[in-house]
């Protein structure tokens, strides 16, 4: 054996160190992906107490709204037993008067009732049986009116016979202008015309040449209620008022608003008001006595909830019988 070689003994010196920088690089990862799965974790945690407050403080803000309208439900039955009432409905009552922004716990509460009666009344162009007369004169009276609303807010008066063919119960298309189910059926996705009353007016979006634009210019001026209605002349707006008779124009229909100041009690009182802006007087209070009223069942009442970031809002179509008592027929969370 050579003398000069020498054994060494076998050492892992060179070994070790790469194990250990392993080992410390697992280690770091595992500290990065622990840090980031409770990072995730919290911020999930915070997600879920977020979507948790969102959703107790929007249950809050209903049954605030649902308090909106035991307001309106209570104020309408205290003015039906009002010995002021006189049976009729106006703006100078305190149902008319809005509930101004309101602190309430954690936010605000706002709200303000309409008579629904001051619109036209889209359902008074429903007709069962085109057969009986009497409906068929009604039909032909309130057509007439809603045409002359279409022409003061500028829109096309031939869309009143798409609406009629909407809600009648036949499925004969008026001609020229009319739609009824193969109309509907051809367009993607199909669907049926009515053929009954309107539930919302939001039905007006389905019917043929009605654009949302169109629908707009419409929501402000009218109604669909469950039975057919007069015209409360204390409550409706000029361009309603213009709608009335072929004798009106909008700016008759402004300047007997601003003659408005005080209740009017009988159909009398706004006929005698109101001849001096017509030439024909006898057409006129022909024309316009079985379209209007003084007083209202139905009306519509908006409450505003605002908690935290939530904002909360509800209308309620509510209708007041002979007795007084007030009920609600129609209830839309968040509509605007």
């Amino acid at each position: 054996m050579n003398k000069d070689f020498h054994h060494f003994p076998v050492t892992h010196i060179g070994v070790t160190r790469p194990q250990k920088g392993i080992a410390l690089l697992t280690a770091l990862l595992v500290v990065a992906l622990a840090t980031i799965i409770a990072v995730n974790i919290t911020e999930r945690q915070q997600y879920d107490i977020r979507r948790m407050e969102n959703i107790l403080f929007n249950q809050q803000a209903y049954y605030y709204a649902l308090g909106g309208e035991a307001w309106a439900v209570s104020i309408l039955t205290t003015d039906s037993k009002s010995s002021s009432h006189k049976k009729t409905d106006n703006l100078f009552e305190d149902w008319a008067q809005p509930l101004p922004p309101t602190p309430i716990e954690g936010g605000m509460i706002a709200g303000k009732i309409d008579d629904l009666q001051g619109r036209f009344n889209l359902n008074n162009l429903y007709i069962k049986d085109r057969s009986d007369a009497a409906a068929l004169k009604y039909l032909k009276e309130q057509q007439k009116v809603f045409e002359r609303l279409l022409v003061v807010l500028k829109i096309d008066p031939r869309i009143s016979m798409t609406v009629i063919d909407w809600l009648d119960a036949d499925g004969d298309a008026s001609f020229p202008d009319g739609a009824e189910d193969a109309e509907y059926l051809a367009l993607t996705p199909s669907y049926r015309s009515a053929n009954q009353r309107m539930s919302n007016i939001s039905e007006l979006l389905l019917v043929k040449g009605i654009s949302y634009e169109i629908y707009l210019k419409l929501k402000p001026f009218v109604c669909a209620l469950p039975a057919n209605t007069t015209i409360n002349i204390n409550t409706a707006p000029a361009e309603v008022i213009a709608a009335l008779s072929s004798q009106l124009d909008l700016s008759m229909a402004k300047n007997i608003i601003e003659d408005r100041t005080a209740v009017i009690s009988s159909n009398k009182d706004f006929l005698d008001t109101t001849k001096s802006y017509v030439r024909d007087k006898t057409r006129y209070e022909l024309e316009i006595t079985p379209l209007i009223g003084v007083s209202s069942q139905y009306f519509q009442v908006q409450a505003t909830v605002q908690i935290d970031k939530i904002n909360k809002n509800l209308i309620s179509i509510l209708q007041r019988n002979s007795k007084g008592e007030v009920i609600v027929i129609a209830r839309n969370p968040g509509a605007n």
